[in-house]
């Protein structure tokens, strides 16, 4: 409990009326004259948005016609023949002009001086694009706030596709009308999923109603599944939507039974545009105004109203009543010209009457006022009568009757003004006559308290009575171009201190640029002499700027084109302690950027009882900018108790905070700009009975409001599966929003009347609606989730919660089952709480159900229910049996039922259970090992890569090599290079050129040919040059890589081969030679010598082999000019591989005798050299392998060109 024991019975008093649709002004929603009378609706109204353009005037209309015509059809046949459709009043907008022949109007058609609540809205695009949905902002069994349609989803119709539109509409009626909701799930909600778990058969299906009959809008109770997730089932506790339906005002009272009608009401069609306000003020004259200040406050009001907040081009009357009426001014039209606004501001007698207040006649007073409307030039129909009287005295019900029928005959709302209130001396029943009334004609009832001091009044009397005559005359203003100013900012500095009033307000784009700051006083000598208000841009207002009205009892400057922005004031503050000073600011709208705000509560009547939880008053506030919802926005209700208290001083005011948020209770949908709370409960020492004036503030949250993206919508919409798309069910979803505007706005809402208290606390905590599980397939844990209530609805902390799993849903609605222990301590209202369960029974739907309980044990209602499916776990594995008793939190005197068997948790190891230790540490090891398997595929990838780039590198220098076999040339080879065996056979291999000419055989080719050729086809290869009469000194002088070679050898033992011994194979010829003419000190015989210039060019060769070369001794033969000198054996030629050069060893000289055979062998990889290819078949040549084995090394043949 808060405070101490609650002030828990109110009556609410006054609520401010709906306003018109395309006024932009405040109020509240209700169905206002919408009826069902011998089952025909009457008096469904239909406003069209001025956004809409007049080129549409005739398809939105034509189509509206047939859309409401094929309504009138479905609902009859929906409701079983108890209702449909009789008339209709569509509401054009201002702006369209008919006279042209362009736009065809299917009925009559007025001008109405008077704004009426409309019940369907049509716009350009809304909160859900152009197609049809329903603002619902109370619970079930509730009416809706208002349908909305897109334009383009009526004008559409126009081509005769009536059909599908209307059933978009009625889908939306049932909700509007009978407080239904959605039975069908949204894709991505967390309360509302798209699909669910069957109960019977345990497959996911999707969570939609499936009505045998195809028409149908709703489920059957037959065919109702309360078990499926949806926002119909959470909200209405899983009853059937006709059975919610059937206990409707609509169905209650003889209405179900079989109805005589046999077909549907074909709607009649009645158009209206708004024309200028048409106000009549008929204001009390006895002798209750005749003490204190009352009747001139009275007059100062009616001339502040007069003079500045009349709208130009309104219509404006005047009449004084007490036992008879009189008319004081008739009615004239207002503008900024003439002297008529001074004129009607002081018609009121300067002093009032001595008739008793017992003898006053509300009767006399509204007939005079319709006898003045009727006699009025203007041709508009209704008009607005505004009462100013005090709340005594009361009407017979005859005189009652007479009053309602007379206004609403006229088409006449009645806005009463109690004024003054005196709540020590007024019964509830005192003004029920004149409250009945104005209830009846859509009006609204503001309550000004009588405060004073000796014989002096406060002047809060004066400028409450100024606010509620400005709502009044809001009201009465059915169209933007006759909008009355917008109080946007008001504070009060109480007197008695003579410090400095300061403050700030802020300026926005919604508004116009003429803003009027003022200070109110109740006598000039109050304020002092410093008034100083600072712009945005730093310029400064002072005294000297300023105007005074005695008349009004106000000091104001109008800024015509106030700078947008912060504005800073002070105001020196010289008021005595019982009076106060009051600061306004007041600014008219911009018509192309409004910012709305309505304020209503859910009382469905004048006396509300809060004695229990039967009829909770819930506060709400609308907030949107040209029709889109403002999000994140900051509202606050203010709470003031009106008067004073024992010692006198002001009581304190009482702050609430409103959200946005879709919890479910108050607030249902989150985003939809519909901000709620419950109303606080008042403590005690306010007083037993007293009024209390609601004023609901907004600003935009210090930057973090934002509204949606009006272009996200698309006015494409599939209407086939509209009411199946995206909105709304916890949410609305919005695919971008932007920042919204600096902005502030202060609206009063009306005075609650305290009639009654209770010491004794009945009040329950509210409903948990978001409760949603999760389960963890790995653990089988399962975690429920919901936001904390309060512990009176949604104010304060409950004391505890209880919770049970249930294996069938109507278990779970009884609160039956499996009581789950160890729940959390509840946190501060709208915290989210959690908390891990295990659940034992598996592969089945298990039900969960939670509530609240406050500290004196009222419990709270019970929450939506969640379904929970966990899996068997695997046969293999052994569940822990290991447990923790956790000992229950719950006071057990409290607990009003037994509990049944508990869930156990596991046991816990440094606050985690040992299966998410499992976890953790399984997810270590994975990760673990992902690793190493990535570390190893990357070192694999990166040697294999390696491994063939050096191959690749290897092979690209062995095929730069160019070489040529010369018998008498001798190089010692290591004893493991790999060659072949003796006697193995050739392998020949045809080599081709790159243009794909064969090379011609070995006799056919002279060495100038063959350099030539080879130069030709790699002009940039290396020549290798080798001597072989240079003596070993000159080859081990050499340091750098050896020129490219080629072997012919026989191993001399079975010595394994090289690793690195090369891949290509090559022919080799090689003539035989004596062993004993092996001589290394003989030099060759040569017959030319070589000079520096001819000298074949080899450009790795070092510079000091190039140096020793200078002349190469006779004797050499060329092989082009070597002859057999007999013919040549024939031996195995043996195959010969490269080998990579190897210089780690001295090398030696093979002598070779004169007849000798020389072979080139040029390898390239690409595009190979030429080489000699195989003798012809008549001419083999035998190549002679060196006889090794005796032990001698191998020896390397090189000869260098």
């Amino acid at each position: 409990m808060l405070g101490g024991p609650l002030l828990s019975l109110l009556v609410v008093a006054v609520a401010l009326v709906p306003a018109a649709y395309s006024g932009g002004s405040s109020g509240s929603y209700h169905q206002g004259s919408l009826r069902l009378v011998d089952r025909g609706y009457e008096g469904l109204v239909v406003a069209v948005n001025d956004q809409i353009p007049y080129t549409e005037c005739q398809s939105l209309l034509q189509g509206l016609k047939g859309v409401l015509t094929d309504f009138s059809s479905q609902l009859f046949a929906v409701t079983k023949g108890h209702a449909s459709l009789r008339d209709v009043t569509v509401k054009l907008p201002q702006s369209w002009t008919f006279g042209d022949g362009t736009c065809y109007i299917y009925g009559p058609h007025t001008i109405t001086a008077s704004s009426s609540t409309p019940n369907v809205l049509i716009s350009p695009s809304h909160l859900v694009g152009s197609g049809a949905t329903v603002q619902q902002s109370q619970g079930c069994g509730r009416p809706g706030d208002f349908i909305q349609l897109g334009s383009s989803l009526i004008a559409s119709s126009a081509n005769g596709s009536y059909s599908r539109a209307a059933h978009l509409l009625l889908t939306q009626w049932i909700k509007f009308r009978w407080g239904v909701f959605s039975e069908h799930g949204y894709e991505g909600d967390p309360l509302y999923p798209s699909k669910f778990r069957d109960p019977v058969r345990g497959k996911f299906r999707a969570n939609r109603c499936m009505p045998k009959d195809s028409d149908s809008v709703f489920c059957s109770v037959e065919d109702h599944m309360p078990e499926a997730p949806t926002k119909h089932n959470a909200q209405c506790r899983g009853r059937p939507v006709w059975e919610v339906i059937t206990q409707s005002k609509d169905f209650k009272y003889g209405s179900e039974m079989p109805s005589n009608q046999s077909f549907a009401f074909v709607p009649s069609f009645h158009f209206t545009q708004d024309g200028p306000p048409r106000i009549v003020l008929v204001v009390e004259d006895t002798e209750v105004m005749n003490i204190q200040q009352r009747w001139e406050f009275l007059r100062k009001g009616i001339r502040r109203m007069m003079v500045y907040d009349v709208p130009d081009g309104a219509r404006v009357g005047l009449i004084v009543f007490n036992s008879v009426a009189r008319t004081a001014i008739t009615i004239s039209e207002i503008d900024s010209v003439s002297d008529i606004r001074m004129r009607i501001g002081s018609s009121l007698p300067r002093n009032p009457s001595r008739i008793p207040e017992s003898h006053k006649c509300l009767l006399c007073g509204l007939q005079e006022a319709v006898r003045a409307i009727n006699s009025d030039e203007s041709t508009n129909v209704g008009g607005t009568v505004i009462f100013l009287t005090a709340a005594g005295g009361s009407a017979s019900h005859r005189e009652l009757e007479q009053m309602i029928h007379l206004a609403i005959e006229r088409k006449i709302r009645v806005e009463a003004v109690l004024y003054p209130f005196m709540e020590h001396h007024v019964t509830p029943n005192d003004d029920i006559a004149l409250r009945q009334l104005v209830a009846s004609t859509e009006g609204s009832v503001f309550t000004i308290i009588d405060e004073g001091v000796g014989s002096d009044s406060k002047v809060s009397m004066m400028v409450a009575l100024m606010d509620a005559l400005l709502a009044a005359v809001r009201h009465s203003a059915p169209s933007p171009a006759f909008t009355a100013p917008l109080l946007v900012y008001n504070s009060v500095y109480p007197g008695g201190s003579a410090d400095m009033a300061e403050g700030l307000f802020t300026l926005d784009s919604s508004l116009g640029y003429d803003v009027t700051f003022a200070v109110y006083y109740y006598d000039l000598s109050h304020v002092g002499n410093t008034i100083k208000l600072t712009s945005p841009s730093e310029k400064i207002l002072t005294s000297v700027d300023m105007q005074e009205d005695g008349d009004a009892n106000v000091i104001f400057v109008k800024l015509v084109t106030a700078e947008r922005g912060t504005w800073r004031y002070q105001v020196e503050n010289l008021a005595e302690s019982q009076q106060a000073l009051y600061i306004q600011v007041t600014a008219l709208e911009n018509p192309g950027q409004q910012v709305d705000l309505k304020v209503w509560t859910s009382a469905a009547s004048n006396t509300v009882n809060l004695d229990g939880s039967s009829s909770p008053v819930i506060v709400y506030a609308e907030l949107k900018d040209n029709l889109q919802p403002i999000l994140k926005a900051q509202v606050v209700g203010i709470l003031k108790r009106q008067g004073a208290n024992a010692t006198g001083s002001l009581y304190q005011p009482i702050y609430f905070d409103l959200y946005d948020i879709g919890y479910g209770d108050p607030d249902i949908t989150a985003g939809d700009g519909v901000y709620s709370r419950y109303l606080p409960q008042l403590p005690a020492h306010y007083g037993h009975q007293g009024q209390y004036e609601l004023i609901i503030s907004v600003d935009n949250n210090k930057h973090q409001a934002n509204i949606p993206f009006s272009h996200i919508f698309s006015n494409s919409i599939n209407y086939e599966n509209w009411d199946h798309s995206f909105c709304c069910g916890s949410f609305v979803h919005y695919g971008q929003v932007k920042p919204m505007k600096e902005f502030q706005r202060s609206k009063l809402y009306g005075v609650l009347t305290l009639a009654s208290r209770s010491n004794e606390d009945k009040i329950p905590p509210s409903r948990i609606l978001d409760l949603r599980t999760e389960v963890n397939f790995t653990t089988r844990e399962v975690f429920l989730h919901w936001t904390a209530p309060g512990d009176d609805y949604d104010w304060g902390r409950a004391h505890f919660y209880e919770a049970v799993l249930a294996i069938s849903w109507s278990e779970a609605k009884a609160f039956g089952g499996k009581r789950v222990m160890n729940m959390p301590v509840p946190l501060s209202v709208r915290s989210t709480q959690s908390i891990p369960i295990i659940v034992d029974q598996y592969d089945q739907n298990i039900y969960v159900a939670i509530r609240a309980v406050d500290e004196v044990g009222n419990y709270g209602g019970l929450s939506n229910i969640a379904a929970v499916w966990v899996p068997a776990p695997p046969t293999t594995t052994t569940p822990s049996t290991t447990t923790q008793r956790v000992y229950h939190i719950i006071p057990t005197d409290v607990i009003s039922e037994p509990l049944e068997s508990e869930m156990t948790q596991s046991v816990k190891l440094a606050g985690l259970d040992v299966e998410e230790w499992a976890i953790i540490l399984g997810s270590v090891t994975g990760a673990l090992i992902i690793i190493a398997v990535i570390t190893i595929f990357c070192y694999l990838h990166v040697a294999q890569h390696r491994h063939d780039q050096n191959k690749k590198d290897h092979e690209k220098h062995d095929g730069n090599k160019s070489v040529i076999i010369k018998t008498n040339s001798h190089l010692e080879l290591d004893e493991y290079d790999n060659v072949e065996t003796y006697g193995s056979p050739i392998k020949t291999v045809e080599i081709v050129s790159t243009d794909g000419r064969a090379l011609s055989p070995v006799p056919s080719w002279n060495a100038t040919s063959l350099l030539h050729e080879h130069e030709k086809r790699h002009s940039s290869a290396d020549l290798a040059l080798e001597t072989a009469n240079l003596g070993q000194a000159v080859y081990q002088n050499v340091t750098g890589p050896f020129p490219d070679v080629t072997l012919i050898s026989q191993p001399t033992s079975s010595a394994p081969p090289s690793s690195s011994t090369a891949q290509a194979e090559h022919l080799e010829y090689h003539a035989s030679y004596p062993q004993s003419s092996y001589n290394p000190t003989q030099p060759y015989m040569s017959q030319s010598c070589y000079t520096q210039e001819n000298f074949p060019p080899y450009n790795t060769l070092l510079p000091q082999l190039q140096n020793t070369l200078e002349c190469i001794p006779e004797g050499i033969i060329h092989p082009s000019e070597m002859s057999y000198t007999q013919a040549l054996p024939s031996y195995p030629i043996p195959t010969v591989r490269s080998v990579p050069t190897s210089y780690s060893q001295p090398t030696q000289f093979i002598p070779m005798s004169t007849n000798e055979v020389t072979v080139h062998e040029p390898y390239r990889f690409k595009v190979p050299p030429p080489v000699a290819p195989k003798p012809p078949p008549l001419a083999v040549v035998g190549a002679t392998a060196v006889d090794t084995t005796d032990g001698e090394s191998l020896r390397r043949n090189v000869t260098q060109v």
